[in-house]
């Protein structure tokens, strides 16, 4: 637990720092509700259903880490099962997403390139990019997501 813990804090730093979110990266953990030592144990459980960014995507569940994602910036774990694809959709906010394992196979519309986020990889996509993609066969593929604002969903096409 204390593993996952780690890689979400440096996730979230490292993302802050590739994306040049100095202030982010320099301010304590505590500031941007991350646990710090002197904080009690933070426990939050994987979600599916309605009203989750999971509805209507079998095999997706998600835990939300920190922040209210309907008022502003948010963080979150998704996993979604082997082979289980996402359909081409955009968000209002950008995306920073870091591989924790498993193979997604990300695209970016008016992009040629397929991009392979596994274990430690870090991707970046501007507000309205329309993407999709689909977790590689033979293993559940775990990432982490920051959106810089509130999180909406919108079907689109490739």
């Amino acid at each position: 637990m204390m593993k996952k813990i780690f890689m979400v804090a440096s996730a979230a730093v490292l993302a802050a720092i590739a994306t040049g979110s100095a202030s982010f990266a320099a301010a304590p953990l505590a500031a941007h509700g991350l646990p710090s030592a002197s904080d009690g144990v933070t426990y939050h459980h994987h979600r599916t259903g309605a009203g989750s960014p999971c509805e209507g995507l079998p095999g997706c569940t998600f835990v939300q880490l920190k922040g209210d994602p309907q008022k502003g910036p948010s963080e979150a774990m998704f996993t979604l099962k082997a082979g289980t694809p996402f359909s081409p959709h955009w968000h209002i906010s950008p995306e920073h997403v870091v591989g924790v394992s498993g193979t997604m196979l990300w695209h970016v519309k008016g992009r040629k390139k397929t991009y392979r986020v596994g274990a430690g990889d870090f991707l970046y996509y501007p507000s309205k990019a329309v993407h999709w993609g689909r977790c590689a066969p033979g293993a559940d593929c775990t990432y982490y997501v920051f959106d810089e604002l509130p999180y909406d969903f919108h079907e689109a096409t490739r």
